[in-house]
């Protein structure tokens, strides 16, 4: 297993959430047995041959440096109403290109018959190059897991390269007041 990033509740709260939605809080990405990880890295390490990419991945590094390395923000999840569920709410007001978490959960391998009714995927991706694997957090997550969509989102996610293995963190795009839903656009091929 390899390590990534540290969860962004305490851990009462943390092991609070998961009894209360049944899913297991992780602390970190978890890989699946079948994951080439040797080959994801040495393709995210062909990726940081590009001064243009290594560049931009070193400066977002710097940019979310607390955040990535524990400093937490305070978020609660609350019910929202019976169509869309639960979401993510700021307990605080949030500057613009605040991190909020990264979206962790089991990295597998893509498989688009079983995954269709899975709402908690997400694109294992090395910028544009598809690796082939998602991210699972149906059973396995964190806070993350109850971003919700919307047109007009308060969220961006970014991909990241650390050590050499992709990691997807969503960051604010504007300031975000408290008790605001924390949502990100999921794109296009959600829907489909």
């Amino acid at each position: 297993m390899v390590e990534t990033a540290r969860n962004f509740l305490i851990p009462d709260e943390a092991e609070e959430l998961s009894k209360q939605y049944d899913f297991t809080y992780l602390d970190s990405l978890i890989y699946d047995k079948n994951v080439d990880t040797i080959w994801i890295q040495k393709k995210a390490e062909c990726k940081l041959l590009d001064p243009q990419f290594r560049s931009f991945n070193r400066w977002n590094l710097a940019l979310f440096k607390r955040e990535l390395s524990g400093i937490r923000q305070k978020m609660s999840v609350r019910c929202i109403d019976e169509l869309k569920g639960r979401g993510l709410f700021a307990d605080n007001t949030l500057a613009e290109m605040t991190c909020v978490g990264e979206y962790l959960g089991l990295v597998k391998k893509r498989n688009k018959k079983k995954d269709k009714d899975n709402s908690y995927i997400f694109e294992y991706a090395i910028d544009t190059f598809d690796t082939g694997y998602v991210i699972d957090a149906e059973r396995q997550g964190n806070h993350t897991r109850f971003i919700n969509h919307s047109d007009q989102p308060n969220l961006l996610s970014r991909w990241l390269l650390i050590d050499n293995l992709p990691r997807i963190i969503f960051f604010t795009n504007r300031r975000v007041e408290k008790d605001e839903e924390l949502t990100v656009d999921y794109g296009p091929y959600y829907w489909e």
